[in-house]
């Protein structure tokens, strides 16, 4: 007797689980704004506002420079805060924009009472310099900067936010890792590999087994100017690379590697220094572990 089984569900099979609905753009701003950090908008907004008017009331070259305000003071805000970039730049924008109204429309009404001086312009048709009204400079704002200061600050604020997501991952990396490789000048003679630092070092050996064929998959500082470990990977293996740049390799180096490796289920490792080992490192290889033992002049004469 056969059994269809096609139709039927299986007892260890679990139904996916229901796609959670879309939510509105109101809904989003409602969810968001919890989440919103009220002191350096506002204050980010205030200095825009302020640093924006000086130059939209200014009658020289500077007003050129007042295009760059709201996308700086985005950029700034985006990377104070962490979370809902494009609803702290928008929420930027029009706080920004209703401060810069406040502004003008307050200096508009000292102008008109001749408390301060109104802006000058050339009349297009007579060319003769005429006094702007205060209502007239406070419509000019109100049409002119909401082109700048409502669409830019929100530009801004998710460019500078994801920059600052980037640099903070990568501190997070480095943190994790426990340092960070680094250039190193030319290596023409012995006397300059023996003279690099252990995050220098490693980026020379990476760079030259790269040449040969193998991908640096990962790194990690065992001690910050002793032991590096890289990750490397050729025709699918991987191998584990300890580099030291200490005076005389010990044997406890390779012991640690060797349990290191039975650890992480690798089979091949190699220990590089840029200076020489020990005369007994090599009967600390034990187990049969597949260890390759590589000493500063053998790596250079490897690299010319």
């Amino acid at each position: 007797m056969s059994v269809d089984i096609q139709n039927e569900t299986a007892p260890n099979e679990t139904a996916a689980p229901p796609t959670e609905p879309r939510l509105s753009f109101i809904a989003r701003v409602q969810h968001g704004l919890p989440e919103i950090d009220w002191r350096w908008t506002l204050l980010t907004a205030l200095v825009m506002a302020v640093l924006w008017c000086l130059l939209f009331l200014m009658q020289n070259v500077l007003q050129i420079l007042a295009g760059i305000i709201p996308v700086t003071a985005g950029l700034f805000l985006g990377r104070k805060v962490k979370r809902q970039l494009a609803l702290h730049g928008v929420l930027l924008g029009l706080i920004g924009y209703t401060f810069g109204a406040i502004i003008v429309g307050t200096y508009g009404l000292l102008g008109a009472l001749g408390i301060v001086p109104l802006p000058m312009v050339q009349s297009p048709e007579t060319g003769n310099i005429l006094q702007v009204g205060a209502t007239d400079l406070v419509l000019f704002y109100l049409s002119f900067s909401a082109l700048a200061m409502i669409p830019f600050p929100a530009f801004g604020a998710i460019m500078g936010g994801r920059a600052e997501q980037r640099q903070r991952a990568m501190r997070e990396q480095i943190e994790v890792r426990g340092g960070q490789l680094e250039r190193h000048a030319p290596v023409r003679l012995f006397d300059d590999l023996q003279g690099l630092s252990l995050p220098q070092f490693g980026t020379y050996v990476s760079d030259l087994y790269r040449k040969y064929g193998f991908t640096l998959t990962d790194y990690k500082f065992l001690h910050k100017d002793k032991h590096l470990d890289l990750e490397l990977e050729y025709q699918g293996e991987t191998y584990l690379a300890r580099l030291s740049v200490e005076d005389k390799v010990r044997p406890g180096i390779v012991q640690s590697l060797v349990q290191d490796m039975q650890r992480r289920g690798i089979k091949k490792g190699i220990v590089l220094t840029s200076t020489e080992f020990m005369p007994d490192v090599r009967k600390a290889i034990k187990g049969g572990a597949q260890i390759l033992l590589v000493d500063g002049k053998t790596l250079f004469e490897i690299a010319q």
